[in-house]
């Protein structure tokens, strides 16, 4: 079992500013745009609500920020 600690001064909803980390959307949430699962890297692009990933039935999705054409 793997613990994890958490800042009990934290409040839920909290957000951190810094470059460096990676913003997750669920499963269900409503979402636009590109995402890659978490956990596998499937790629999706919706226009309403997020799936569970089709591949792994992960619930963590990554966006995909738009590639600029060179």
């Amino acid at each position: 079992m793997t613990r994890v600690a958490i800042d009990p001064a934290m409040e839920l909803g909290t957000t951190v500013e810094d470059p460096g980390l990676v913003e997750f959307a669920a499963a269900g949430s409503d979402a636009s745009g590109e995402f890659r699962c978490a956990d596998c890297g499937y790629g999706v692009v919706v226009q309403r609500v997020l799936p569970p990933c089709p591949m792994c039935h992960g619930a963590a999705w990554e966006r995909r920020e738009p590639q600029l054409a060179s």
